[in-house]
């Protein structure tokens, strides 16, 4: 009985810590404008189980980059933005942008650098411009990319999982979706980081 006691009293401890250590640096209060621009976007998609929205007019930058990367023109957009907050270390904010204004600038931007809303959580996730790939073994990580006109960051074919990025002009989640469509493999999906470790 006391052993059962101790267990129990124990599970409840560590996951009340780690539902700190999760939720502690997050700076994401609920926000209309947040699901208002997700819903706007039009563009949902699944990653880690999870169903997300791209969040029109959504934005992440490094906390340290932020600031050194301000020019006049970026100011003056700065008096557009309706939301901001942080995740980890990263500066989220969502601008007064259509999705197609935001679509073209992912398109024409070597750094990828959009956010996502998940609904089921509220949270925010950074989408890093990387599509996770688990492919059978009918058809190797090569074969793939090449087939799709897309770059073979990693390939962890032990796994029978590789990592990939579009090049300029291509579109994340087009290209995502011609993947699940293909039969070439078993699953892909737009990699989105949504809870970072934060120090204590």
């Amino acid at each position: 009985m006391k052993l059962l006691l101790a267990v129990a009293l124990t599970l409840v401890s560590a996951s009340s810590c780690a539902n700190v250590e999760i939720t502690k640096g997050l700076s994401i209060e609920a926000n209309p404008i947040i699901a208002q621009k997700a819903q706007e976007s039009g563009i949902t998609f699944l990653s880690n189980n999870d169903q997300y929205q791209l969040i029109s007019g959504g934005r992440f930058e490094k906390s340290g980059e932020f600031a050194s990367s301000m020019t006049v023109s970026q100011s003056q957009e700065q008096s557009e933005v309706l939301w901001e907050g942080t995740n980890g270390q990263f500066v989220l904010s969502i601008s007064d942008v259509t999705a197609s204004q935001q679509r073209a600038q992912a398109l024409s931007s070597s750094s990828y650098n959009q956010i996502a809303y998940n609904p089921r959580t509220g949270g925010i996730g950074v989408i890093t411009g990387q599509i996770i790939v688990s492919y059978t073994d009918s058809f190797d990580a090569l074969f793939i990319g090449d087939s799709f006109g897309i770059q073979l960051i990693d390939d962890f074919a032990h796994l029978n999982t590789a990592f990939y990025i579009v090049n300029a002009r291509q579109d994340i989640f087009i290209i995502t979706d011609r993947l699940n469509q293909s039969g070439l493999v078993s699953s892909a999906e737009v990699e989105v980081i949504e809870n970072f470790a934060v120090p204590n």
